[in-house]
């Protein structure tokens, strides 16, 4: 099969995909994802008195191979006993789907993982004589701790909750890992105590979500819409009320407001905040905007990748890691335009060109590219936060004290949505932080 070639099954079932949505009350149910692709798969099951799979839903946050292969193995699935099912393999799945691309071989993957998942879930229930229908009563908890924001903050915090003993559920809405898995997936972690110099972030991410997994954190694929004052989040797929709430948000990139860039970052035009996939830039003419690490790492990622490497910056000097700025210097693939100002993006479907400022020269002129990356920094994620009333500076950052409490009542905050100093051991012992806090908290509503 071609590596971008799909069969008409996949199609089909990406088209039509067959037993979509949740379960109520499920006997089971698990999660898996790939930080690096973005991929996510929800399936919830129900097991018959006899021990066959009776019912199985799935939701997927994810690629048309990720839709059509969860589509595929429900129904392959359906009426096997639990052995049978905990067999299939994910070539089993690619070839019931007349095959898949080869760099798409991991969805076949994660779509027997999350029923596998499930399975182990229901078995994990069954031992502790907690399978079927549960009503909630009235004014009920559904968690101890809910966590908004699955980075290494917000799963820091729900690991060392999980390990207190506490009920904890982790709502992500993008990708799991945050600015790991969307900006730094291949960035080697430098300086980390006690951490290999050879950890990729996304080998960290991989790691902290199978500790969440082991701990029995209910990991939720789903956007966060509103959070009440009386602790209870609110989402497209229901509500969750929980005795304290963590919110790690994280941060969104910087947009530069400037004409075009709107227009062209929708639906892969050529405008991007992030290099996560430096493969979609293989061969292409692209311009770096921005000054500082997330710059740096950008260009870093397409030395050797993009046809035509152009990193401009308004400032004279390169700011950020020192190594980076002299291997960015020395590299004869990257040209630099210092003192220079993007002033407008232009292209009818895609880009096509840009119009730069020469500010010593105080003149404009023209760039032929096909791809733009702004990288001018990062803001925190406020838009959630801003509704529920917690305090914050002039930045945008939440204000917390030192058990990283806000002003309301079981609230806590943690991660870069608190702080400019963005790395990666603050955010990590913020959730730790948190988490000891929050533990306390917790306890004492219970009456211990």
């Amino acid at each position: 099969m071609k590596p971008t070639q799909y069969s008409e099954k996949v199609k089909q079932h990406f088209k039509d995909p067959k037993n979509v949505g949740e379960i109520e009350n499920p006997d089971g149910e698990g999660m898996v994802g790939n930080p690096l692709c973005g991929d996510m798969m929800k399936m919830t099951i129900k097991v018959s008195k006899d021990g066959k799979l009776e019912d199985i839903k799935f939701k997927t946050y994810g690629c048309g191979s990720a839709i059509a292969t969860s589509s595929m193995i429900t129904e392959m699935a359906k009426g096997m006993s639990l052995d049978e099912a905990l067999k299939i393999t994910r070539k089993d799945v690619a070839d019931e789907l007349e095959g898949l691309p080869p760099i798409k071989m991991h969805c076949s993957n994660l779509a027997a993982d999350a029923l596998h998942a499930a399975i182990q879930d229901y078995l994990a229930r069954k031992e502790r004589g907690d399978v079927g229908p549960r009503a909630k009563a009235e004014g009920a908890f559904d968690y101890d701790v809910v966590v908004i924001g699955g980075g290494p903050a917000g799963l820091t915090a729900a690991i060392q909750t999980a390990s207190r003993g506490l009920s904890v559920a982790v709502f992500e809405g993008k990708s799991w890992g945050g600015v790991l898995s969307t900006i730094y997936p291949n960035k080697r972690i430098l300086n980390f105590p006690g951490l290999p110099d050879n950890t990729l972030g996304r080998d960290f991410v991989t790691n902290l979500l199978k500790q969440a997994h082991d701990l029995g954190v209910d990991m939720k694929n789903e956007f966060v819409n509103e959070i009440s004052p009386d602790r209870m989040v609110k989402t497209a797929m229901g509500e969750y009320r929980a005795r304290a709430v963590i919110v790690a948000t994280g941060t969104l990139p910087l947009a530069c407001g400037i004409p075009g860039e709107s227009d062209l970052t929708k639906g892969d035009k050529g405008v991007y905040y992030y290099v996560t996939y430096p493969e979609k830039f293989m061969g292409k003419r692209v311009l770096i905007y921005g000054n500082g690490e997330q710059a740096l790492e950008s260009a870093l990622a397409l030395e050797n990748i993009a046809d035509k490497l152009t990193f401009a910056y308004k400032e004279k000097d390169l700011v950020g890691i020192d190594q980076d700025i002299k291997t960015v210097k020395r590299s004869d693939r990257i040209k630099l335009l210092s003192k220079t100002e993007l002033v407008k993006i232009e292209g009818a479907d895609t880009v096509e060109k840009v119009v730069l400022h020469d500010l010593d020269e105080d003149e404009d002129f023209d760039l032929v590219v096909d791809m733009v990356v702004l990288a001018v920094g990062m803001t925190p994620s406020t838009e959630l936060y801003g509704k529920l009333g917690i305090e914050a500076d002039d930045r945008g950052f939440i204000k917390v004290d030192k058990d990283q409490r806000t002003n309301l009542e079981g609230v806590y905050a943690v991660g870069d949505v608190t702080t400019d100093l963005q790395l990666l051991v603050v955010a990590v012992s913020q959730g730790a932080t948190a988490a000891h806090r929050v533990s306390e908290y917790v306890q004492k509503q219970k009456g211990f």
